[in-house]
């Protein structure tokens, strides 16, 4: 016997089952869709990230990864980015951080790789390294299972098959490895990253071009990511418009010594702020002040000297005054000798050198500054010729006055200071660069003091220090002005006594190199590479010194 009230209600579940699977047919013929899960729909557009920034290596440590990878992190965050952080991480911890990134970026959406630190190219291969590893790779066969190649992290987020993939890399400051490790294997000894090709639906961006070093900043940031963080966050602003912005930007603060490249294979639009399309200008740099034509600019005298900016200095003397404004100088490597082939035979042969850190003063010593260490001292004043004293630099100074001035700094501050090397004074005076000049090679006009027309300058003898531009270094007047004594022994050849300090009871058995021309030197001698030589105690209205701190 059929029961009628079970019968009614199998019937009403068939019509009500009916009536809904055709409103759902119907709403799809007229366009509407059903809304995925929550999750789905945030996987089909997320926003992933991986931030690393290494800076406290025990060889080589730079000062801002680590607030560049925490800036970086907000700016992405505010772009909509789910960011995971490392700061001074292993190499362990890199490789486990990547792999999670990349099970991230299975799901779909943007992925973001950026990494602050050191980075070398060896044999075309890009390797970034993890704290630890400026101590570890003692040869370049060390590189592929000590340091991180960036093909690696390529290959993962390739891997993914999501629709877009960012790689930022500001890791060529300098390279924390002895270059003699390279020539060693004969191999062509190469600065910087080495270019890469961009996997397809990928862009990499180098925080300067391919085969060049980057700067690490003299303030919060690296020159980089300063603009970088800047740009990004502006609406409607397409990727490689927003890069070209933070190419201009970089070049203008650096004075072109650092220029940004990227590689770009995307087959779509991307911008950090939506909507693409409604661009903003380029925010323009903040103009720099450069300093007056008459003096070098003025520090005023804090309670304590670490209150002044991280890369200037000025230590305190005994009486509480100032000594010379000093400058950091990176450690690094460079070419040095005459490698245009337009100076002397004492400037061969052209060799690789490596550098360590050091301070190097901003000016040549003043009158004023060598002035006030005779009267303490009771040693006798020396002559300027009726050009003046005060910030005009010190001359008929011999060399064994120049040791004695940095010996009583050294008194004073309890800090070792002391004549550069030839081969420090020369990484210095390069700034980077390979020309003969920091600013290239045409003397050109007005960025030196020489002798009559050859350098177009206006003076006829010594001129105040900083009357010209400084170099990307922040060091004023290494070409021209007056010879710079160093404190090692000249050979006519370089063999390696330009990397040493001749010993002081020595010092008058031999001659000692200076460097930089003056103002009675024609263009030849401003040279970064061209070279003098005296005995110690020989003392000229074109010479005098500028002092190191270690």
């Amino acid at each position: 016997m059929i029961n009628i009230n079970k019968l009614i209600k199998y019937l009403l579940l068939i019509t009500l089952f009916v009536f809904l699977t055709g409103w759902a047919e119907q709403s799809t013929e007229r366009g509407l869709t059903q809304t995925p899960p929550p999750s789905q729909a945030a996987a089909s557009g997320q926003r992933v990230a991986l931030v690393i920034g290494n800076g406290t290596y025990k060889k080589a440590p730079l000062p801002n990864p680590l607030n560049d990878a925490d800036d970086m992190t907000e700016v992405l965050e505010q772009a909509g980015f789910k960011v995971t952080k490392l700061k001074d991480a292993s190499l362990r911890d890199m490789k486990t951080a990547i792999q999670a990134f990349g099970r991230e970026l299975n799901d779909g959406g943007v992925g973001l790789f950026y990494f602050a630190g050191h980075g070398v190219q060896y044999q075309g291969e890009n390797y970034l390294f993890p704290i630890g590893a400026t101590s570890n790779v003692s040869t370049v066969r060390h590189l592929p299972y000590e340091t991180l190649q960036v093909n690696y992290v390529l290959a993962v987020m390739e891997d993914a098959k999501n629709s877009l993939n960012l790689v930022f890399l500001d890791a060529c400051r300098n390279n924390p490895v002895a270059r003699s490790l390279f020539r060693s294997r004969g191999m062509e000894d190469k600065e910087g990253l080495a270019p890469m090709q961009a996997p397809s639906g990928s862009l990499i961006a180098y925080a300067t071009r391919a085969n060049r070093r980057a700067l690490d900043g003299d303030g919060r940031n690296s020159p980089y990511v300063k603009f970088l963080k800047k740009e990004l966050l502006k609406p409607g602003l397409e990727i490689e418009k927003m890069l070209k912005n933070v190419r201009v930007l970089v070049r203008q603060e650096t004075k072109e010594y650092q220029a940004p490249a990227y590689y770009s294979e995307l087959d779509e639009t991307f911008c950090f702020v939506e909507p693409c399309g409604k661009t903003q200008p380029i925010t323009q740099p903040q103009p720099v002040v450069q300093p007056s034509p008459i003096a070098p600019p003025v520090y005023r005298e804090s309670p304590e000297p670490s209150q002044l900016p991280s890369k200037f200095f000025l230590d305190r003397l005994a009486d509480g005054s100032l000594g010379p404004k000093m400058v950091w100088i990176p450690a690094g490597s460079f070419r040095m000798g005459d490698i245009q082939s337009s100076g002397g035979s004492d400037e061969k042969p052209v060799h690789r050198v490596a550098v360590g850190k050091f301070a190097l003063g901003r000016y040549e010593i003043t009158f004023a500054e060598y002035d006030k260490f005779a009267n303490v001292t009771g040693r006798k004043k020396p002559d300027d010729r009726g050009w003046g004293r005060g910030n005009r630099p010190v001359i008929n100074v011999s060399w064994n006055d120049a040791t004695a001035y940095a010996e009583w700094l050294s008194k004073q501050t309890g800090k070792q200071y002391r004549l550069p090397t030839e081969a420090e004074w020369e990484y210095a005076a390069r700034a980077g660069t390979d020309t003969k000049c920091w600013w290239g090679n045409k003397v050109g006009s007005n960025k030196a003091n020489c002798y009559g027309n050859y350098c177009g300058d206006s003076f006829k003898s010594t001129a105040p220090v900083g009357s010209f531009a400084a170099s990307q270094f922040g060091v004023y007047d290494t070409a021209g002005n007056v010879w710079e004594w160093t404190c090692s022994e000249y050979e006519n050849k370089y063999k390696g006594k330009e990397k040493r300090c001749l010993s002081k009871n020595r010092s008058n058995k031999f001659r000692l190199s200076f460097r930089g021309g003056s103002w009675s030197s024609d263009a030849t001698w401003v040279r970064s590479a061209g070279r003098g030589r005296r005995l110690a105690t020989y003392r000229g209205n074109d010479v005098g010194f500028r002092v190191a701190r270690y």
